[in-house]
């Protein structure tokens, strides 16, 4: 039958009835490896699963399978599958954009996928869609075959308000992801600003609170709010009226005594200085109109989602494109050499609070007068 090519509405989800024909196409695309016609029964029944189809004159001539788990902005691009006589139309190509598009759809921050580690046809097209290199896993496939990873960040580009050219600051020391923070948002509003290990320091010894539970003292919202007031910038603070954000961690009473006294000094210079302190919990939607005002926010996250440790964590958000955040990490714990990792707005509403009380904070930086 000739190819009759796929317009661009022809891709839609799979119907029930089209279990045969999915095998039909996985034994003329594959020599191994093929995913069975129970298996199909159970993708096309899944809540987790989308089968995309091309038909052309009523014959499915691709498909492909995307896997996402709820509570994850990470989906996973599970087949890819063109029939022979429509290789080189550009079919894998249109299967790949809209299983991009249905993964953003989703909520999804980040694709996935494997491919064989002889398949250099498909790591070529997956390179020209924005996916790069992750990994390896050996001996994946049935056959031995190790296989590739690629994965592709989701966030399009495009910023909420004025794009600043954010530069990647990495943290030298444990504890200085606020003060890291902070220099990168800085850093970005004013370039003349240089971002350095001396100046991290200098940043934490102003912005401490003295005291943590153990080790080194960290640094909350209204010392950072501080230190870049110092500096001549614009700033407004998100957390909430009471004890400091991090006593809870802390046992010792004289601890928690010189913990609330440095507090409280940070507080009322900046009360002092007219800074908008809001007790009320920072919502994702405060963030997209700082971003769109062109002001940086830095936020406290928790770093259990992400990297299973309950600990507090200070972050740069740099863009917002409708569906997803962009934002630069400290610990730079992110396959892309800028720093930066995605997160969804769904995922990102879990992971911007910290503590059994689920507290958020947040300071706003703007440029200087």
């Amino acid at each position: 039958m000739p190819l009759t090519p796929c317009g661009s509405g022809s891709i839609a989800p799979a119907r029930p009835t089209d279990v045969h024909a999915l095998d039909a196409l996985e034994h003329a695309a594959f020599d191994g490896d093929r995913i069975s016609a129970r298996s199909w029964r159970r993708l096309l029944a899944s809540s987790s699963a989308r089968v995309l189809v091309c038909r052309a004159d009523d014959s499915l001539q691709g498909a492909c399978v995307v896997l996402r788990r709820k509570g994850s902005s990470v989906a996973r691009l599970y087949s890819i599958a063109v029939m022979p006589a429509a290789r080189g139309s550009g079919l894998a190509a249109r299967l790949l954009s809209a299983a991009l598009a249905y993964a953003r759809q989703a909520g999804c921050a980040v694709l996935r996928l494997e491919s064989r580690r002889d398949n250099t046809p498909a790591h070529r097209l997956f390179q020209r869609h924005g996916f790069v290199p992750s990994g390896r896993k050996n001996g994946y496939y049935a056959d031995g075959q190790d296989a590739l990873c690629f994965q592709r960040d989701l966030f399009d580009g495009t910023q909420a308000g004025a794009a600043y050219a954010v530069r990647h600051y990495a943290q030298t020391l444990d504890f200085t992801c606020g003060p890291c923070a902070l220099l990168m948002a800085m850093s970005a509003l004013d370039p003349a600003i240089a971002m350095s290990q001396a100046a991290e320091i200098r940043l934490w010894r102003e912005a401490t609170t003295v005291f943590m539970a153990a080790g080194h003292g960290g640094c909350g919202p209204f010392g950072l709010a501080r230190a870049a007031l110092r500096r001549g910038f614009e700033v407004s603070v998100y957390a909430a009226a009471g004890a400091s954000l991090f006593m809870s961690s802390v046992r010792d009473p004289h601890k928690k005594d010189v913990i609330q006294l440095v507090e409280n000094d940070f507080r009322a210079e900046l009360q002092e200085h007219q800074v908008p302190l809001h007790a009320s919990p920072v919502s994702p939607e405060s963030l997209i109109e700082h971003l769109r005002a062109g002001s940086l926010p830095i936020v406290l996250i928790s770093l259990w989602r992400l990297h299973g440790e309950k600990t507090p964590h200070w972050v740069v958000i740099v863009g917002f494109d409708g569906a997803v955040f962009r934002l630069l990490d400290p610990m730079a714990r992110s396959s892309d050499s800028d720093g930066g990792m995605s997160i969804s707005l769904d995922e990102f509403k879990k992971i911007a609070r910290y503590g059994r009380r689920r507290r958020t904070a947040a300071v706003i930086i703007s440029r200087k007068k």
